[in-house]
């Protein structure tokens, strides 16, 4: 009760207007004390809150911080983000992620972090996750076969990609199967992880890696960039945040609603692949050919002397 309260608070003081005790006590339904400790409890979260004796309070900044309150004020989704799980640190958000999916948690759910101490990508390797990047989980519950798995993580590579040309107008790539390239170089990473029962996806867990405002290390500069250094100055993780969910919302109850054909043409917009001449490593093995799309499970269509080959693993070098 006392979170949501605190949520309402912060709604209304949405307006950039003075807000009197009346207005809260009648809002909130607490009392002249109860007010008090509200405001109080928001100032210490780094809410700016002036107080004028004859208006009332009214806020002046929000923190930049990914609390739950903030996320859930004014996100506009039906399915993501009805649920936030938050931490300044944690081993992993897709393997709490997996914890609560296992306890039957509904949909939706998002598991966010400052930082994550054993963050990792495909094939186990190592992400570096710092303060001031995004690095959070989604738990999705698709009633879909596992054979069309690879559509879940191109619904969430396209709506980060959508939310880095809405905040930043820069054009990023989606770069098969799970990365967003700037100025060829990596600023997001997604895996994304099945339980199958049945022969049929019983949820999926899109782990979200984002370098935002982060410091890029050294042993990752030739190859990674962070958003805020393409575009030039540091951007609210907040509201990118919540702008991800929006679009992942929307992309998500496309996909649910079996329109494959749109999601293949929002991702085909934003990968730039088809037509490509590209060489695939797999486990050692090398194949070169020409991309010629992706088919209706969102595998790679690889066209070379041997013939047309579906790629579904792997990672890509363009030539």
């Amino acid at each position: 009760m006392r979170f949501e309260k605190k949520t309402k608070l912060i709604q209304l003081f949405s307006g950039n207007e003075f807000l009197s005790y009346e207005k809260i006590i009648d809002n909130l339904n607490i009392s002249h004390n109860a007010v008090l400790k509200q405001i109080k409890s928001l100032k210490e979260l780094g809410y700016h809150i002036e107080f004028d004796k004859n208006k009332g309070y009214r806020l002046i900044s929000k923190p930049d911080k990914i609390i739950p309150k903030e996320i859930r004020n004014e996100l506009y989704t039906d399915i993501i983000g009805k649920d936030v799980y938050y931490f300044k640190s944690i081993s992993s958000t897709n393997l709490y992620a997996r914890k609560i999916a296992e306890k039957g948690f509904r949909e939706g759910v998002v598991v966010i972090a400052d930082t994550q101490t054993k963050g990792r990508g495909r094939k186990n390797r190592l992400w570096f996750s710092s303060f001031g990047g995004l690095w959070f989980s989604v738990v999705l519950r698709p009633n879909m076969l596992p054979e069309r798995g690879m559509f879940v993580t191109m619904v969430a590579s396209i709506a980060v990609a959508q939310t880095i040309k809405k905040i930043t107008n820069i054009e990023p790539v989606i770069k098969w199967p799970n990365d967003i390239i700037i100025n060829r170089k990596k600023v997001c990473g997604i895996l994304t992880e099945f339980d199958i029962k049945n022969d049929k996806i019983n949820y999926a867990i899109v782990g979200i890696g984002i370098n935002l405002n982060n410091k890029i290390s050294k042993e990752i500069k030739k190859i990674g960039t962070s958003v805020s250094k393409e575009f030039g100055s540091d951007i609210s993780r907040i509201n990118f945040l919540k702008t991800i969910l929006k679009y992942f919302d929307d992309n998500y109850k496309i996909l649910i609603k079996c329109d494959f054909n749109k999601i293949k043409k929002l991702w085909n917009y934003y990968s730039n692949i088809t037509g490509k001449k590209v060489k695939i490593k797999n486990n050692g093995n090398i194949i070169t050919g020409i991309i010629l799309g992706i088919d209706e499970n969102g595998y790679l269509i690889l066209k070379n002397r041997s013939g047309i080959s579906k790629i579904f693993n792997g990672d890509i070098i363009y030539i």
